[in-house]
């Protein structure tokens, strides 16, 4: 007969402290008054988190976007960002630990901790649940719901079972155990990411934990494997002894307030020092970042955020440049609105996605253009805008214009994975010097003067012998040397396209890219 499976030590009491609807919350403290009222988050087409007045109106969590729109019309729904939650949660950790070190966040929004050693430092458990209260309160956490039991499962479920009007619980061992046996057996399921170990229990006429945790370990060891194991321990209350402590991510971030102004200039002139008190902030923890996130607050409650590339790391002065660049846009935008932008009380920077510094060593030839040039084409910007200097990086598309993106001097190039997925019907090297912002019509004609056309098949009506340009009624143009149809075919879903190219070269030595579609012929470029 095999040994019977070991029990673990007694589970350690801990405190479990819960933010419900963290989600919402976080992209409340994103958005500011401008967060709608009816909102909800999405993750694969359904509804993860909504905003209470969202919830009064039948839309709950697990439903489609298109159910959960006809339920409330008026819903606003936006993509689930994990990292929004993390990066909001990370200053209530840093709350938390001013009363206990060594927090464990077990996800955003739910963070526990051991509280045997700081119950005898504050005088009793619930000392130190209300020193928290007060460290949270101060963190402008609206609503947190505390536990206290044994082992970070049950305090977890516990926390749960809080409401609004008593948002605190203190279990003893006894009443820990009670409440164990009567959680249903989702709540174990959903905890080990196992659901259907509640739907299989249930087939068996088990509902309640307190069942569960009556059978033999043996069997439900060698029934549903270990995830099963892990929750027949839960359901009986031996939790692990441990609560293993992550480390806080480092608060990576400057805020500058200042008495409400329109000052542009008096606003980066204040960032520019704390912008440097960034940066040597990431050179101490030996990281760059190429991102930064600026989040401007206006006296009237209006947030605005931006996020900003680099192409090389950021340094104060260029993270000053996009502050201004910034304020000037939403000075331009909301210049004689109702909602006009001035007064602006406080700026926000945060250094996004950081790097090593090793990671981003200098090649042969430098990381970045000559410092000359930098500090030129800086100054253009400085005096034209943001917008006002530009270059070009060749991107992915199947038309030619599709192929070339111009963005603002200094940011980042696009992804290259755009670049190397496959194109079908993409034109193949070496490209044309001219490529035309807008085709320019034309017009081919065979050589009894009918114009060319292409069916849908690809099937060409005639032999193209002469062409010319129609935007200025040029002269006709004998074809010397033709080459097509080559179509290009583009899904619905995408942007309908269905046209066919042809290179020709006309009796001037001249070759030219052209389309054909429905609507005629059109210069895309030309072979110089």
């Amino acid at each position: 007969m095999a040994a019977p499976l070991p029990l673990s030590s007694r589970p350690a009491r801990a405190l479990v402290a819960w933010c419900p609807n963290w989600s919402i919350e976080a992209v409340g403290r994103t958005l500011g008054s401008k967060t709608p009222a009816l909102l909800a988050l999405t993750r694969a087409g359904r509804v993860v988190a909504v905003s209470p007045a969202a919830a009064d109106e039948a839309v709950t969590p697990g439903l489609r976007i298109r159910e959960a729109q006809v339920r409330c019309p008026d819903l606003v729904v936006l993509p689930h960002d994990p990292e929004v939650d993390e990066r909001h949660f990370a200053p209530v950790l840093r709350a938390i630990e001013k009363v206990v070190p060594h927090v464990h966040a077990s996800r955003p929004g739910t963070a526990a901790l051991r509280i045997t050693g700081a119950a005898r430092f504050y005088g009793g458990e619930d000392a130190v649940a209300e020193a928290l209260f007060d460290q949270l309160g101060d963190a402008q956490v609206a609503d947190v719901r505390m536990a206290i039991a044994d082992g970070l499962f049950a305090a977890e479920q516990a926390a749960y079972a809080t409401s609004g009007g008593r948002p605190y619980l203190n279990l003893s061992p006894q009443q820990t155990a009670q409440f164990l046996r009567t959680l249903p057996v989702d709540a174990v399921a959903t905890y080990v990411e196992q659901p259907e170990l509640a739907k299989t229990l249930r087939s068996m006429g088990i509902r309640h934990l307190g069942s569960f945790a009556e059978l033999p370990r043996e069997q439900v060891h060698a029934r549903f494997g270990p995830a099963g194991l892990r929750a027949h321990r839960l359901a009986g209350g031996h939790d692990s002894p441990l609560l293993r402590s992550a480390p806080i991510p480092d608060d990576l971030s400057v805020r500058v307030a200042c008495d409400p102004t329109s000052d542009i200039g008096l606003i980066a002139r204040t960032c520019l020092r704390d912008c440097r008190v960034l940066t040597e902030r990431l050179r101490r923890a030996g990281q760059v970042c190429h991102e930064i996130r600026v989040s401007i607050r206006a006296e009237s409650g209006m947030v605005h955020e931006r996020r900003w590339r680099h192409t090389w790391p950021f340094g104060a002065s260029e993270m000053t440049e996009r502050v201004r660049w910034q304020l000037e846009d939403l000075a331009t935008e909301h210049s004689g609105s109702a909602h006009d932008f001035d007064g602006v009380t406080s700026v926000t920077i945060y250094a996004e996605s950081p790097t090593a510094a090793g990671e981003h060593a200098q090649g042969l030839w430098g990381e970045r253009p000559d410092e000359h040039i930098v500090h030129t084409v800086t100054g253009l910007q400085h005096e034209l805008g943001h917008a006002g200097v530009c270059s070009a990086s060749l991107v992915g598309g199947r038309l030619l214009h599709e192929r070339q993106e111009v963005r603002p001097w200094g940011e980042a190039p696009p992804e290259r994975s755009r670049l190397e997925q496959p194109w079908p019907g993409t034109l193949p090297g070496p490209a044309p010097a001219t490529v035309f912002n807008r085709a320019r019509p034309a017009e081919v004609c065979a050589p009894d003067g009918v114009p060319v056309t292409v069916d849908p098949r690809g099937n060409i009506s005639g032999v193209p012998a002469r062409w010319r340009p129609a935007h200025d009624r040029s002269p006709w143009r004998a074809i010397t040397h033709w080459g097509g149809p080559w179509p290009v075919r583009q899904h619905w879903w995408q942007k309908p396209l269905q046209v066919n190219r042809f290179q020709v070269v006309d009796e001037a030595g001249e070759a030219w890219l052209l389309i054909v579609s429905a609507q005629g012929w059109w210069i895309e470029a030309r072979y110089d």
